[in-house]
């Protein structure tokens, strides 16, 4: 009978932020990017919090921005699109996050596949992390106010 529910066992590991930038449940993670039930819950938690410390890193000059413009936390910047309670600076940092915390998590995917599914796992890793690292860093450019591609002298 259908109950609404998926199945998925989709782990409560909510990892700490800042202060500035939103918490980030590992559980959430596993659903929107399509985890699959079986990876080892604390090497997926891990990865998120890995992502969120490198994306931290990256953004400090842009949170520093929003600080000194008055905002304490990247969900009370206004004047962006928002869904439900999360604001596009939010969305974007949480789709930043995901992006790498996948990207990362790639070599599990390949070993924990059927032989055969594995295998084409791997051969399509490198191209996937690329991608997924691109995609963050798109994401990274939008929350500093930039472009999809920029272009500097050398």
């Amino acid at each position: 009978m259908f109950n609404g529910s998926s199945g998925a066992d989709y782990q409560d590991t909510k990892i700490i932020n800042d202060g500035f930038w939103p918490d980030i449940n590992a559980g959430d993670f596993e659903k929107r990017r399509g985890v699959p039930a079986h990876m080892d819950k604390e090497a997926i938690a891990y990865a998120v919090a890995a992502a969120i410390a490198q994306l931290n890193i990256e953004l400090n000059t842009t949170k520093e921005q929003y600080q000194k413009s008055g905002f304490a936390k990247a969900s009370s910047v206004t004047g962006q699109p928002s869904i439900g309670e999360k604001n596009l600076l939010v969305i974007l940092y949480e789709k930043a996050v995901y992006a790498r915390a996948k990207a990362d998590l790639l070599p599990e995917f390949a070993t924990q596949q059927t032989k055969e599914a594995g295998d084409r796992v791997a051969e399509k890793e490198s191209d996937t992390k690329e991608s997924l690292l691109a995609e963050s860093q798109q994401h990274v450019r939008a929350m500093k106010g930039k472009g999809r591609v920029g272009v500097e002298l050398i």
